[in-house]
């Protein structure tokens, strides 16, 4: 059964993420994504594959991570733990975009709020789908 639920809750939330993805850079940041657009690959479609299969990565380890240090599986802890991944992911992520490309500081920072709000809408939903008396250690 954990194996099961841990599983189900990465495809949930792989969905999640890709609906939100598109909301986000394709309606609401599409001009703030089009300030760089000069900056995406060229061949972009034949690498969009690592794109789907990192935000699967993504979507396990933080899911796995919530597995390791949830104690009640409650709405403000998924919250709690939504908002650190996105700091910890905003500092190695969208800072790191900023200091290494042509990035504005706006284009990051936007970018960065919207993983603070992605990210947390991902700690609620895995405390709902994925709840601690369910479940025994995380699988290894």
């Amino acid at each position: 059964m954990r194996i099961r639920r841990f599983l189900l809750t990465c495809v949930a939330l792989f969905a999640v993420a890709l609906a939100w993805n598109a909301l986000v850079h394709l309606v609401l940041l599409r001009q703030v994504d089009a300030a760089v657009q000069h900056l995406f690959r060229p061949d972009f479609g034949r690498k969009a594959w690592l794109s789907l299969a990192g935000t699967a990565m993504i979507v396990c380890l933080f899911v796995w991570g919530y597995s390791r240090f949830a104690r009640n599986a409650s709405v403000r802890e998924g919250a709690l733990w939504g908002l650190f991944f996105a700091l910890v992911a905003g500092v190695l992520v969208d800072l790191n975009q900023h200091v290494l490309y042509p990035i504005p500081a706006w284009v990051a920072c936007i970018w960065w709020a919207g993983g603070l709000i992605e990210f947390t809408l991902y700690g609620v939903l895995t405390s709902k789908l994925y709840p601690v008396s369910d479940r025994q250690p995380p699988p290894h």
